[in-house]
């Protein structure tokens, strides 16, 4: 083997060492900030009560993990469109104006927040969303053309560089301080009286329920008559 063909395959051995070592930097920080989400959402919903949020978790499986986020996201929709006043424009000027390498996932969150834009206005005519939306990024375009030098447009320049931190933050402050559960509200007729709340799983023969109150009932399958 010559030299060249040996340095050529331990370069492809160094870049297949590589990847796996990429794969596991990025799936850590990921699987720590679902970690912190899923604790969040399950003390808030629990109005921060150690016992509820105990008896929440249980109702919980690995295969919640995408509809307890959509379903967080859905639920705190006033939020979600104060948090997009000041995110979505960031992630804009980010996408067009900053160096960053993954520009992929900014243009993807990009689409993201700006679909959950159009929504929110059409859904709950939040018709001030897009203007005062419009308006922040307008003001990020005027601090763009200030000088290098000034301390507001070194600020701007590290929001861009840190838009993950900045998005990622938004999102725990959903989880934290949104108190409704990730389904919808039910009206549930036993035969012991109604029950209004969130019906966060059904085991075999239980019904686990959450009251507006932030109290945690089983109910007995065959006691229930009707949920609406």
């Amino acid at each position: 083997m010559t030299a060249a063909n040996a340095k050529k395959t331990a370069a492809e051995s160094a870049a297949s060492a590589e990847v796996p070592r990429r794969y596991a930097g990025a799936v850590a920080p990921a699987a720590a900030w679902g970690f912190v989400f899923l604790i969040l959402r399950i003390l808030a919903v629990s109005g921060y009560d150690w016992n509820t949020a105990f008896a929440v978790s249980t109702t919980l499986s690995l295969s919640d993990g995408l509809a307890l986020l959509v379903g967080t996201l859905m639920a705190g929709h006033l939020l979600v469109a104060i948090l997009l006043i000041g995110v979505l424009p960031l992630l804009v000027a980010t996408y067009l104006w900053s160096a960053r390498r993954h520009r992929a996932v900014v243009l993807l969150s990009t689409i993201l927040g700006t679909v959950t834009l159009i929504a929110l206005t059409g859904s709950f005519r939040l018709w001030w969303l897009p203007l005062a939306t419009a308006a922040v990024f307008g003001a990020f375009a005027l601090i763009r053309i200030l000088p290098q030098k000034s301390r507001l447009r070194r600020l701007f320049s590290l929001a861009m560089a840190s838009i993950g931190w900045v998005a990622g933050v938004s999102v725990l402050l959903v989880a934290a301080l949104v108190q409704t559960p990730w389904v919808p509200q039910e009206e549930i007729n036993t035969t012991n009286g109604t029950i209004v709340g969130y019906v966060l799983s059904v085991d075999s023969g239980f019904v686990n329920v959450l009251t507006g109150g932030h109290r945690f009932v089983i109910l007995n399958s065959g006691d229930v008559i009707s949920r609406k």
